[in-house]
């Protein structure tokens, strides 16, 4: 499998897990994207907490981007991360019409 191919292969990972977690109505197991240089940091949620979500980086999915005030993993406002995503989800229903 070359570099490309594995690339496609993390994205869809992420994405299915994405829908899963969605459609359970979970935050955990859905992802953020937070500009940062000239694309994006993309970030999974992996464990919710009452007003907070712990999020780590997802590498293997192209530049890896991480925002310097996370690094690898940080803890955020959980109505930050419901907001981030709920945009996310907004655009892509726009453009799938």
């Amino acid at each position: 499998m070359d570099f490309l191919e594995r690339i496609e292969k993390n994205w869809e990972s992420l994405n299915k897990d994405d829908k899963e977690a969605r459609a359970n109505g979970q935050l955990v197991g859905r992802y953020i994207k937070e500009p940062c240089a000239d694309s994006y940091a993309v970030y999974r949620i992996v464990k919710e907490n009452k007003k907070t979500v712990k999020i780590q980086a997802v590498s293997g999915i192209g530049d890896d981007w991480q925002i310097p005030y996370w690094g690898s993993q940080a803890v955020i406002s959980k109505a930050y991360a419901q907001d981030s995503i709920a945009y996310r989800d907004n655009i892509e229903a726009l453009f799938s019409k």
